[in-house]
């Protein structure tokens, strides 16, 4: 948790000089310590290409995974992605649901068997709660800590051909990955801002490391409304028996918050 702490005081430092020639806006600042609860919600959609090393349908050996957003895109069935926060004073209390569907398929050589389908679901939940350790006209500083579940549930369809035979494959895993946080907010001048949050866990206790970092640019349409645009890239490497995940999910993203 030291480390942690370090690195976010060095970030903030790094982007205190960045901003020093910028002029703040003048709005006040809000009081941190005020126990009137505040919520928002973000609604996002992460463009996430998917790289690494994948046997999630053991006891078939382990693949290369190597998907673009677009390799993805054309095969996804559909998904949802968001998040929402309550902060009462200093602390903020965070819930983060992804959900995606994935189905493809392909003919088989020979006229033993037509086709296979597979289809993949894939859940990420995460709850967090952090506590704002720094804040001044320039800078929010948060750290905490919180839990990432993940579900995978994969199928697989063989359909019959000459030999009228079906093959139905099914392989489920899931697991709950405790994580340490680290959030930085930088207000730029106007209605401009920037967002740096990370996290790191697993620690053998589910996955044997995970890890995420997003950044964004922030636009404050008005007093309720943000709109927001960056990078996120998730991490995960997790193994039980032949089951194998070791996977990074990245690529941009684009949100829009609104507090009430």
């Amino acid at each position: 948790m030291k480390t942690l702490v370090a690195v976010v005081l060095v970030l903030s430092s790094s982007f205190r000089a960045l901003a020093a020639d910028v002029p703040t806006r003048p709005d006040p600042i809000k009081t941190v310590d005020s126990f009137v609860p505040t919520f928002a919600f973000t609604g996002y959609f992460w463009a996430a290409g998917l790289n690494g090393r994948t046997s999630t349908f053991p006891p078939l050996p382990a693949t290369d995974l190597d998907m673009t957003f677009g390799d993805v895109l054309k095969d996804l069935n559909g998904g949802i992605m968001g998040a929402a926060e309550m902060r009462i004073g200093r602390w903020g209390f965070i819930a983060d649901t992804m959900f995606s569907q994935v189905t493809t398929g392909a003919t088989l050589p020979g006229p033993y068997f037509s086709s296979a389908k597979v289809r993949s679901q894939s859940v990420t939940l995460q709850a967090s709660a952090v506590y704002r350790i720094y804040s001044d006209e320039t800078f929010d500083v948060d750290i905490g800590a919180g839990v990432r579940y993940w579900n995978l549930d994969n199928r697989l369809k063989i359909l019959p051909g000459a030999l009228n035979l079906r093959i139905d494959v099914s392989e489920s895993e899931n697991w709950l990955d405790p994580i340490l946080i680290a959030r930085l907010h930088a207000r730029l001048g106007g209605p401009w801002s920037l967002t740096l949050a990370g996290d790191v866990g697993g620690f053998d206790a589910g996955s044997k490391l995970t890890w995420q970092a997003v950044g964004t640019v922030n636009y404050q349409w008005n007093e309720k409304l943000t709109l927001k645009a960056g990078y996120r890239a998730l991490y995960v490497d997790y193994a039980k028996g032949n089951f194998l995940y070791d996977v990074t999910q990245h690529g941009p993203v684009i949100a829009a918050t609104y507090r009430f």
